[in-house]
């Protein structure tokens, strides 16, 4: 809940709209305030959010931002969307324009800008277990199988980054 305050404070901010970050956080906390009386007055337990399965998709919103912006190019261009899917990319080991260790994206068939995506924001992405070592290159990173559930997942609740952040 709170990632998601924050990622629509963001993008509101970004474009210039109204905010109200504080009546966002209230209206939470009067919810998890009621909802805790509701459970105790039945006598349910509380609800313990047990942690997300390593196999399934991630949701879109838990994607740190900067990985999460070059996540979406990446899928963008190596799996496609809708009902046109891509050829198969990866992403190469290169060097940034600061000379600092990166990787760039190739997509055959497709011209794409040389512009190298930086190691630290790839990182986040294989820890997540959203990108991995291709199986045939080692040294080339592809989109594994819970990556792909994650845009699969993102296309069928909408699709259209970053508004799907906004439905706070």
């Amino acid at each position: 809940m709170a990632r998601d305050i924050v990622a629509k404070d963001r993008h509101d901010r970004k474009y210039g709209m109204a905010v109200d970050t504080a009546g966002a956080i209230a209206r939470a906390l009067e919810k998890a305030y009621r909802q805790g009386f509701e459970d105790n007055r039945v006598g349910r337990p509380s609800q313990s959010q047990e942690p997300a399965a390593q196999d399934g998709p991630l949701d879109w919103a838990l994607i740190p931002p900067r990985p999460r912006n070059a996540f979406w190019s990446i899928c963008l261009f190596t799996l496609g969307h809708g009902e046109s899917p891509s050829e198969m990319g990866y992403l190469a080991a290169a060097t940034t324009e600061r000379g600092t260790p990166g990787w760039r994206l190739v997509v055959p068939g497709l011209s794409y800008h040389d512009k190298s995506i930086g190691e630290k924001t790839i990182i986040p992405l294989v820890r997540l277990g959203l990108i991995e070592p291709a199986l045939d290159e080692p040294h080339c990173l592809v989109v594994s199988t819970r990556g792909a559930q994650t845009w699969w997942l993102f296309h069928a609740r909408g699709g259209r980054y970053p508004e799907d952040l906004t439905d706070v």
